[in-house]
């Protein structure tokens, strides 16, 4: 099933996206349907008049009347269509666009499942956990079992150890809206329902993206293949997500989905 879904662009949009693909004379990727090789090459001006894309290349990939799909990115946005190979008066490459453009949507209502695939990790401050709008004083909680305060000796090794007060758990899948991820028994202690953590830190290979509240709307069992070792499921919601994170959010799913290969995804749509 394809968790990419393709919107058409309106012409205002399509001349749009083309012309800035021409002004940054970035890179457009393009191949026969159902050939494997990609051919990635640099744009060197839209011509508007003529609807066409002039490429920096008078390589003769493919025959001049070639039907092709390509593939561009702008501003972590990637966009897809069918041309028509021709050549310049100068024996450049032409792609003329006489076609609809479409954008490759994969965020919001889409997750990304992380595991086992990407290794992504949040951490959670322990000195940050609040229930009902105020701060949670772990030590008084912890005196309802003996469990936990088995855990707290290790927390409080050392007190001024900032460290020792962090919580990382690898995610299981990641959205705009929230996230998910397994844990133990000792950690299933702080991940009670409508519990909140504040900046919660979102590690990736390249970079790492504080959250500022992240909130626990659910926690159930999760049956693991040692029966020996309970463990269980959290859902966590990213509560009033500001707009420039949601972005920056989405934008990094889309980045790491595209690895799934949306080209392949666009030659199921064009079917």
């Amino acid at each position: 099933m394809s968790f990419t879904y393709f919107s058409k662009q309106v012409p205002e949009e399509k001349l749009s996206r083309l012309t800035q693909l021409g002004q940054s004379k970035g890179a457009i990727t393009v191949w026969v349907k159902g050939d494997k090789t990609k051919h990635q090459l640099t744009v060197n001006e839209y011509d508007k008049d003529r609807t066409s894309l002039v490429l920096n290349s008078k390589d003769k990939i493919f025959p001049v009347g070639t039907s092709l799909l390509c593939s561009f990115e702008l501003r972590g946005m990637n966009f897809f269509g069918q041309v028509t190979l021709n050549k310049s008066v100068l024996d450049y490459m032409i792609l003329e666009f006489s076609g609809d453009l479409f954008k490759a949507e994969k965020r919001n209502s889409f997750r990304l499942l992380t595991f086992p695939i990407y290794e992504i990790y949040a951490e959670f401050n322990l000195d940050q956990v609040y229930e009902a709008g105020h701060v949670i004083d772990i030590k008084a909680k912890s005196s309802q079992t003996a469990l936990f305060k088995n855990f707290l000796k290790l927390v409080d090794k050392k007190e001024d150890d900032d460290e020792s007060k962090i919580m990382k758990h690898r995610l299981q899948d990641l959205s705009t809206s929230g996230m998910s991820l397994h844990i133990g028994e000792l950690d299933a202690q702080y991940f009670i329902k409508d519990v909140s953590f504040k900046n919660v830190s979102l590690i990736f290979n390249d970079e790492s993206i504080v959250v500022p509240e992240v909130k626990v709307v659910y926690i159930v069992d999760y049956v693991s293949s040692d029966r020996n070792l309970k463990k269980f499921k959290v859902g966590l919601n990213f509560t009033n997500l500001p707009t420039t994170l949601d972005e920056k959010i989405g934008k990094k799913i889309n980045q790491l989905l595209r690895q799934i290969d949306s080209n392949k995804d666009f030659e199921n749509f064009t079917k």
